[in-house]
């Protein structure tokens, strides 16, 4: 299976734990979505970073701020990979757990290196930019 995985933020972004969506993007978005469900596109979010005391702060382009302090964010990130295509799931759990028991067959190496790709993608950058570093 080929790596069409891409990195969920780039080295800057990291770096200054940062991430803004641009208006544009966003209003694209928006106009993918069901005239029915009326949303208000004020309220989309439109900044993400993490403070200088660990807490994640939400932004919409209303410049309304929300602090997800450090013992949310395990439940932020759980509801923010769910049902995602860059996210984990059962059968991931599965993979790793026979390939660590040595049971992993057939594909398992191409699946494990896909799981590899999505949480490489998630991570910040290793020393020298790469994507997806440790966290040492």
């Amino acid at each position: 299976m080929p790596d069409t995985h891409t990195p969920a933020l780039s080295p800057e972004q990291w770096e200054a734990r940062d991430y803004r969506q641009s208006a544009r993007d966003l209003d694209a978005w928006a106009r993918t979505l069901d005239a029915s469900l009326d949303e208000d596109a004020t309220e989309f979010v439109a900044k993400i970073g993490i403070d200088a005391a660990g807490a994640v702060v939400v932004m919409n382009r209303a410049h309304d701020r929300v602090l997800v302090p450090p013992p949310a964010r395990a439940p932020l990130a759980a509801f923010a990979l769910a049902e995602q295509p860059f996210g984990f799931m059962p059968a991931d759990v599965a993979l790793v757990r026979a390939a660590a028991d040595g049971r992993a067959g057939g594909e398992a190496a191409a699946d494990l290196r896909d799981l590899a790709a999505r949480i490489a993608g998630l991570l910040p950058p290793a020393a020298g930019g790469a994507a997806g570093g440790s966290r040492a």
